[in-house]
């Protein structure tokens, strides 16, 4: 259901209810509807008010009328969107195409139909979606059938996604030249059109100026005014434009004057225009002249023999060693000169030769001591030459034998685990800590330092390629020099290591828990249980009762007319009600409780909050029967000061109708406490009391706060 079926059901609902409805706002209410109808039909909206119906006599049936209306007028308006959307998308136009896109019911109504025809072009099945409700459903099913002879609608052409797009006819100049083209959905308008400068006027019915002076729409510049001109406008300066310009009479702009045109000519010299002003040039000369500013003319450079002239005008020396061939005789070498050049004799010995008889013989330096080669190195003779030769270990660099550095050429010529040390002619191989050389450059094997000395470390020693490492025992902690060890102190450094107290020992810790309690599990306090273990010293009439570190003896001493049963438990004697009836005092009556229980419970101190510690639970009741507490506090105290802070408030006897009860802890209470409280239990049979109970629960309250 769309929101707006929902505005009328809403509306009606209203109408339905009000007080104010009359016969003849019924015998209107056609009229009222189709006045909201035709508001629909008409302007598309329904928030114009509907003053026209309210009248001076009855203004009850005008209010209802608008209301009416404009509930006919939205139903309407409704149906016209989803319409509008129906048709957008059997156009194959998208949905967002329209101006309509911003209005919800046209939205969905498009939208369904547009699923419908994408299923129908993609040959999907035409039944109704579910999720879709039942007018979308029916939408989504009528447009997909229809989606087979979908084509465009004229003025459209189908796009690549499958959806018509508008055709621009103005593209193709379709108006006339006087009148302008306005593309329109599916189709295209020719309206009249104006040159430049000029606008259309209804008016006249023709194109007028625009005086572009009077409406400020000229770009005229400081200096200048606007004069108006038929379709445009010119700007006319006010101002002189200086000197070397002149002001344009059609532009009103300063233009340069051309002080060429106006016969400035010197001999040699062209004129050359410029912005305000120009300047003389001297004429461009051939290739060997040179212009002569005094003459005003270009005059032939003249060089002296053994020169010529450049392209930039100047006389340079001619090389005629480079000529060839060389000006020069073979065996003659070729000097260039300033102007000239000179052919030099060349036929000589070369170096390291001398001549003899006309031939050129070898020199042995190394013989006759001309060389230059230092010890240690050795003079080696060749033809024309010598070199230095250097012992093994050395190389000749920088004119003199020096070490030759093995190490450094970065090749692995020592053993894993070495290092490679230089020295004068050869190398050595160490190596590096940790290691032995087994053989001299052989093999670096690893030192066992654990067993070279006993006292390496303190407690374990760890070899390691190349070293070692000191360990320490659990509960030991290696000291800064990394071979001693000093004890861990495992109770000051772990919290709550032990529940009552911790004892370091060498390498380790133990814990200690008070008198009346065993170690469980090397760190937990377990309570033992004297009266279990019957380790008390209780008499046989007496109950052990269990404290949590100790026990405690309680004899029950019965009331008067009681008998015991048992040590906790004291039951009224029918021999003794039978004696007594006639004494007023102390005849058994209903009222008087039938039995005494006692019960015992040990907590630990400082115990969580809430904690239940008790329940009464009377199965055997029937359901004609309920049963009704009442909590007492009768004593609390602390066994040694005889003092206690314990109030009632910090119990809490929470009720189980019909039958049952469940005492709890609400408060921390205080350590080394000896509570006694009272549960009185009345049972009633078809609301009348059967019965008392008295349920005495005595509590110790430990010193410690172990749990279980």
């Amino acid at each position: 259901m769309y929101i707006f079926s929902n505005i009328i059901i809403s509306f009606l609902g209203y109408i339905a209810i009000s007080s104010i409805l009359t016969d003849a706002f019924r015998n209107n209410a056609e009229e009222c509807c189709q006045t909201g109808r035709i508001q629909a039909e008409s302007t598309k909206t329904c928030t114009t008010t509907l003053q026209s119906l309210i009248t001076e006599n009855n203004t009850t049936l005008s209010a209802n009328c608008r209301f009416l209306a404009h509930i006919c007028c939205l139903s309407n308006l409704r149906h016209y969107f989803c319409e509008e959307g129906l048709k957008t998308a059997l156009r194959l136009i998208p949905c967002n195409d329209t101006k309509l896109e911003s209005k919800d019911t046209y939205q969905i109504c498009c939208k369904c139909c547009e699923l419908g025809v994408r299923a129908g072009r993609e040959h999907e099945d035409c039944e109704p979606v579910t999720v879709l409700d039942e007018r979308c459903g029916e939408q989504f099913t009528n447009c997909c059938k229809k989606a087979k002879s979908l084509n465009c609608d004229s003025g459209f052409e189908m796009g690549d996604s499958g959806r018509c797009h508008d055709i621009n006819e103005c593209l193709s100049s379709p108006c006339a030249n006087t009148m302008k083209c306005e593309n329109t959905p599916g189709s295209y308008r020719c309206v009249e059109g104006c040159d430049p400068g000029y606008i259309w006027s209804l008016k006249q019915g023709e194109c007028r100026d625009i005086d572009e002076c009077a409406l400020s729409r000229h770009n005229c510049s400081y200096g200048h005014r606007c004069e108006n001109m038929p379709g445009s406008y010119r700007c006319i300066r006010e101002r002189n434009c200086g000197t070397g310009y002149q002001v344009d009479p059609i532009t009103q702009t300063c233009i340069d004057i051309d002080e060429c045109e106006q016969d400035i000519d010197e001999p040699g010299y062209l004129c050359k225009n410029l912005p305000g002003t120009y300047k003389c040039a001297p004429q461009n000369c051939t290739f060997g002249e040179k212009f002569n500013a005094f003459f005003g003319r270009c005059e032939k450079i003249q060089c002296q023999p053994g020169y010529n002239v450049t392209a930039l005008s100047k006389c340079v020396d001619i090389n005629e060693c480079a000529q060839k061939p060389s000006p020069c005789k073979m065996g003659e070498r070729c000097d260039n000169t300033p102007g000239s050049y000179k052919c030099v004799q060349t036929f000589a010995c070369a170096n390291g030769l001398e001549m003899q008889d006309l031939q050129c013989l070898d020199i042995d330096e190394c013989e006759l001591g001309n060389h230059t080669c230092l010890p240690p190195a050795t003079c080696k003779n060749t033809y024309g030459s010598f070199y230095c030769q250097c012992p093994p270990g050395f190389i000749f660099k920088y004119g003199a034998c020096v070490d030759d550095d093995e190490c450094g050429r970065g090749n692995s010529i020592c053993p894993t685990n070495s290092f490679c040390r230089n020295t004068p002619g050869s190398y050595a191989c160490d190596c590096i800590g940790g290691y032995k050389m087994l053989a001299e450059r052989a093999f670096c094997e690893d030192i066992d330092e654990c067993q070279i000395s006993p006292d390496t470390c303190e407690q374990k020693c760890i070899n390691v390629q190349g070293s070692y490492y000191c360990l320490c025992k659990e509960g030991y902690r290696l000291n800064g020099d990394k071979r001693t060890c000093r004890d861990l102190d495992e109770c000051s450094m772990i919290a709550n290591l032990c529940q009552y107290h911790c004892v370091n020992t060498p390498g380790s810790y133990k814990c200690i828990c008070p008198s009346g309690f065993s170690l469980e599990r090397g760190r937990q306090c377990q309570d033992i249980d004297e009266c279990q273990l019957n380790t008390h010293h209780c008499r046989a009439e007496d109950v052990c009762v269990n404290l949590r570190g100790s026990y405690r003896c309680y004899f029950v001493d019965c009331p008067k007319g009681y008998d015991k049963l048992g040590n906790s438990r004291c039951q009224l004697s029918a021999r003794w009600c039978n004696e007594n009836q006639n004494d007023t005092n102390l005849r058994c009556t209903i009222s008087k409780p039938v039995k005494i229980v006692y019960s015992f419970v040990a907590l630990p101190a400082k115990i969580r909050v809430p904690t239940e510690i008790f329940r009464i639970r009377n199965s055997q009741l029937t359901a004609n029967q309920h049963a009704e507490f009442d909590l007492r506090l009768i004593n609390a105290r602390d066994p040694y000061t005889n003092q206690t802070q314990t109030t009632f408030e910090h119990f809490q006897l929470k009720r189980f109708p019909p039958h049952n009860a469940h005492l709890s802890v609400i408060k921390e209470l205080n350590a080394l406490q000896e509570i006694e409280l009272n549960i009185e239990m009345k049972i009633y049979t078809n609301n009348l009391l059967n019965s008392i109970s008295i349920m005495k629960i005595l509590i110790y309250v430990s010193q410690y706060d172990f749990y279980p």
